[in-house]
């Protein structure tokens, strides 16, 4: 969603720090507030390097005021929100301006992060949803390699691959180990493809409604091992609270990232996958 800014456009309004968000944009459609936005929102579903564009009204066709960067975070609501098709928009302030931004290009916002660590993550997000694993190589720690866990909890069973091995699991059709299924505990037998499509990214996880900056977002009833394994790990988590109504969110699922130092660089250290387990 790469936009231009368009000439001509009138200056761009700037937030007072004094007084409280209360603007009303005209418009020949009816605006109206709605409950439940949250109180910090970051940009997801838009490809890094690109831009989510900021407009002077909740319309794409509207003037551009200002565009927010693929890794933007700290983005306000005002409270309004504007319906227009399918798509809703929301009022929001970013740094020095307000104008409106469609909502489906936002995940609440949990916690805070280094803008490099967040840029990386969407950079893993993107690879893994192109299942391009060999662009992940130069990024995987080279002394603990890479750990895919099935489940939020870190077990001993858990598949690791170091970066020389990568190409001959990601290119082969053998099945392999990666642990035990929750509930039966048999073995979870899967060539590569098999478990990335199952265990990996088996939601669009670039675009998910809510993202835990260090923080977990998840709910569940697993316990939270990575400090233990992984104790000076930093995590990203990209949660998606539920998808069908009638299972009371049970049916949530979620994906973390686990960045790790080393020689001041940060390398990717897990992949875990989570949901409801018995």
């Amino acid at each position: 969603m790469s936009g231009v800014i368009l000439s001509g456009c009138s200056e761009v309004p700037k937030l007072d720090p004094t007084i409280t968000f209360a603007v009303i944009i005209p418009t020949e459609e009816i605006s109206v507030e709605i409950e439940g936005l949250f109180e910090r929102y970051t940009v997801v579903g838009i490809t890094h390097g690109s831009f989510l564009n900021v407009h002077d009204k909740p319309s794409a066709d509207s003037p551009i005021l200002d565009q927010i960067p693929s890794h933007g975070t700290d983005i306000l609501p005002t409270g309004e929100t504007h319906q227009k098709g399918n798509n809703t928009w929301v009022l929001i302030g970013h740094q020095d301006t307000i104008g409106w931004v469609d909502l489906g290009y936002l995940a609440e916002q949990h916690g805070s992060l280094e803008e490099d660590l967040i840029v990386l993550g969407q950079q893993v997000l993107e690879t893994l949803k192109n299942n391009q694993y060999d662009q992940l190589i130069p990024i995987i720690h080279p002394g603990s390699c890479l750990r895919f866990s099935p489940y939020q909890y870190l077990d001993i069973a858990d598949r690791i691959i170091c970066p020389s091995d990568f190409d001959s699991f990601t290119s082969s059709t053998e099945s392999f180990v990666w642990g035990r299924y929750d509930g039966t505990g048999k073995p979870i037998d899967l060539t590569f493809f098999e478990y990335h499509q199952q265990f990996v990214y088996d939601q669009d996880y670039l675009k998910p409604k809510l993202v835990g900056f260090n923080k977990e977002v998840s709910s569940g009833n697993s316990i939270n091992n990575i400090q233990e394994i992984f104790p000076d790990g930093i995590m990203i988590e990209y949660y998606f609270p539920g998808f069908d109504p009638q299972y009371g969110g049970m049916d949530w699922r979620s994906l973390r990232l686990v960045f790790v130092q080393d020689n001041d660089h940060w390398y990717l250290s897990a992949i875990i996958h989570g949901e409801w387990t018995i």
